[in-house]
């Protein structure tokens, strides 16, 4: 049975299903699709269209399809997503977690307070992200991989100097690889599978499979033993 809060605002052609749970305040935008046993907590804003001023580089649409969350998943209070994004089964999505436009997030996955994720972003199964997190746009997250707390990602090494053009991709996490609490990851460099990158490392070039790197900037200081290696 749903239980919908009389102060929730649910625009047209939204489609529920069973089993959904909407609490205080929540805003669901046009054509939204929910699945079976959502829960969706206070201030939720769901399917959103991005947004633009003659100042912004890069430029947006609003030819998106809606958004999509998959059953079972669970939104805490103040989550934000966009027009164009799609969550998979079972995830839960922290507090004040923000993803925009074109992203997908696949199933049985936590990101956890503050997470923001940015345009075009892809993340895979069981994936795990802590407090205060930023996933920069055009970035692949592989399954299993663990990105601890206050981690950053960028994607345009002129910092924004030479305007929006193709090369601003930002970095690749293969499956099973770790990242450090704090850590900053470049632009257009790749995490190797079951790679480790240390706390606070500023990772500036590609991370090889099976690999532990630490410092400023990283540099391989040793394999990753046996007992440490997942899957």
């Amino acid at each position: 049975m749903e239980i919908i809060s009389k102060t929730a605002v649910i625009h047209g052609n939204v489609k529920l299903g069973k089993n959904v749970i909407i609490h205080d305040f929540v805003v669901i935008y046009p054509d939204t699709i929910i699945g079976d046993n959502v829960e969706i907590y206070d201030g939720c804003v769901l399917g959103k269209l991005p947004s633009s001023t003659s100042k912004s580089s890069r430029s947006v649409t609003s030819e998106l399809p809606p958004l999509i969350i998959g059953e079972g998943s669970v939104l805490c209070a103040h989550v934000t997503l966009y027009r164009g994004t799609a969550i998979g089964q079972r995830v839960l999505l922290g507090d004040n977690c923000s993803l925009r436009e074109e992203c997908t997030v696949g199933d049985e996955c936590i990101l956890s307070r503050n997470v923001s994720v940015n345009y075009n972003t892809k993340i895979g199964n069981r994936v795990k992200v802590m407090d205060n997190t930023h996933l920069t746009g055009n970035m692949v997250i592989e399954d299993d991989v663990f990105i601890s707390a206050l981690v950053c990602t960028t994607n345009d090494n002129q910092i924004g100097r030479a305007g929006w053009h193709d090369k601003i991709v930002g970095p690749v996490i293969r499956q099973y690889a770790a990242i450090g609490g704090g850590a900053n990851l470049l632009p257009n460099i790749t995490i190797g599978r079951n790679a480790i990158v240390g706390a606070s490392a500023v990772v500036t070039k590609d991370v090889p499979d099976y690999k532990v790197v630490m410092g400023i900037p990283a540099k391989i200081i040793r394999d990753v033993k046996a007992e440490e290696r997942r899957g």
